[in-house]
């Protein structure tokens, strides 16, 4: 018997499971992501990258994609030891869908700004930390 998308929503399924364990909708997550999608990058390349992210959230970031096979962890025999990250072809196959989504950023940024300071106006608490306000945004 197929489920309708609500009951797949409201019921616990591998794919459900799945989604929580990608975090493809958290920040580090999908900025690491973007990162990568123009070749390997090392650690400290990835952090100097992203402004905002901490070590151990990079760390916990990487260590999740690389568990779920979207990022592969490559250890260069030099000294000092070079770790270097890079997508896995799992990984790249999320190419289009990430640059799609900052594509679409990109395009309504203005008019997400403006719906976040008119709802914030509406509330009375005034402006609300952002992404914008903490300057967050990965260097090409």
């Amino acid at each position: 018997m197929k489920m309708s998308n609500e009951e797949a929503l409201l019921s616990p399924c591998r794919a459900r499971e799945l989604l929580a364990d990608l975090q493809l909708a958290d920040k580090w997550t999908t900025l690491i992501l973007y990162g990568l999608l123009e070749g390997p990058l090392r650690f400290n390349e990835i952090r100097r990258r992203i402004d905002g992210v901490s070590q151990k959230m990079l760390s916990q970031s990487l260590r999740g994609l690389e568990r779920n096979g979207l990022v592969a962890r490559a250890v260069m025999d030099t000294a000092p030891v070079t770790v270097e990250y890079s997508l896995t072809p799992l990984g790249r196959t999320l190419d289009v869908l990430v640059r799609t989504m900052f594509d679409w950023i990109g395009a309504h940024e203005e008019e997400l700004l403006r719906a976040q300071a008119d709802y914030d106006a509406r509330q009375g608490d005034g402006p609300r930390p952002s992404v914008h306000a903490h300057g967050l945004m990965i260097r090409r």
